[in-house]
């Protein structure tokens, strides 16, 4: 199961740069960079998504949403879990495993902070909840784009 499609130019037509988030960082290209974060994200659920086959767990487009929801909860400062529709103990920990995961993505991911002269970095930070907002936002598109 390919969880993000190359193809999610149904999202970007949905978002006019009016209603982009400022950026804090520099990202020379917001969309590109969206889409590499998008990609890892992927690459991370996939093996999620592997490792519940043999505890005779599929996790489904809905709960990987689901997901998705929490992580969006926990961005705006909420606790993200428990996340809602698990059907026993082991999908809850498989859920909530997952969650666990994803949501240390953004403090993972650095972007360089400009200097005065703004043309060599002072210092790096993390990833910003705004931006991190956009890219689950890409990725639930992008999910939703799966036949």
């Amino acid at each position: 199961m390919h969880l993000i499609q190359r193809s999610c130019s149904k999202y970007w037509a949905l978002m006019t740069p009016e209603e982009a988030p400022a950026a804090r960082h520099n990202i020379e290209d917001r969309k590109l960079e969206i889409e590499r974060v998008a990609k890892r994200l992927a690459i991370l659920v996939q093996e999620h998504v592997t490792a519940a086959q043999p505890l005779e767990i599929e996790l489904s487009l809905a709960d990987i949403s689901a997901v998705i929801e929490a992580l969006r909860d926990h961005a705006r400062g909420g606790p993200g879990i428990p996340i809602p529709g698990a059907r026993d103990a082991i999908h809850v920990h498989v859920l909530n495993r997952l969650f666990e995961e994803l949501v240390e993505e953004p403090s993972n991911i650095f972007y360089a902070k400009s200097n005065a002269n703004g043309k060599e970095p002072s210092g790096y930070d993390a990833m910003d909840a705004s931006f991190w907002l956009e890219c689950l936002d890409f990725m639930e598109a992008s999910l939703s784009s799966i036949d």
